[in-house]
């Protein structure tokens, strides 16, 4: 068996690319210290998936997640060390929903900072069309597809959504990027 990177995917020993804040690799990090100091910016991405509609895939992440665990989110992941971006979110997209026939668009990349980490985050965009989505329990414990009122009823609702991603979701469902979607 062929080692690849996305086979050390969530491990102790995965390894992401060090980055400057102009997104210049300056070394590397071991995944667990970029999420635990924000002085160690990486790189990650995250794909959203519209359909017709304008709803979005959202995922219940597992509770045995370590980070953010039994939140919703948009699917998203760390970009291990020499890898590109795009090829990552194709990556994902097959690892967390078993999805390989979607074409994704890159949207635009957004500096994020937490009080344990900091990263650019990657967005792509692709276009769902009803397709099968098979998830590991390990990972997601639900998978939705919810229009912008839904979602803010949800919020409302005080289920827990990971907010990072409000503004770009605002951002598409309201027209900036209007190509997109």
């Amino acid at each position: 068996m062929i080692d690849t990177p996305f086979q050390k995917a969530n491990s102790p020993d995965e390894v992401l690319d060090l980055v400057d804040m102009k997104d210049t690799i300056i070394g590397t990090t071991p995944r667990p210290e970029a999420n635990s100091d924000p002085a160690l910016t990486h790189r990650e991405i995250s794909v959203l998936l519209f359909d017709s509609q304008k709803r979005v895939v959202i995922q219940k992440r597992s509770r045995y997640k370590e980070v953010h665990p039994g939140m919703w989110s948009l699917l998203a992941g760390h970009v291990p060390a020499g890898e590109d971006p795009e090829k990552v979110a194709y990556q994902e997209l097959q690892e967390e929903y078993g999805i390989d026939n979607i074409s994704l668009q890159y949207v635009t990349k957004q500096y994020i900072e937490y009080p344990h980490e900091s990263h650019f985050m990657y967005y792509f965009v692709g276009t769902y069309s009803g397709e099968e989505i098979h998830f590991e329990q390990s990972e997601i414990s639900e998978v939705r597809v919810v229009s912008e009122e839904q979602l803010q009823e949800m919020i409302h609702n005080k289920e827990s959504f990971n907010t990072k991603y409000l503004p770009l979701l605002a951002e598409l469902w309201h027209g900036k990027y209007a190509t997109y979607l």
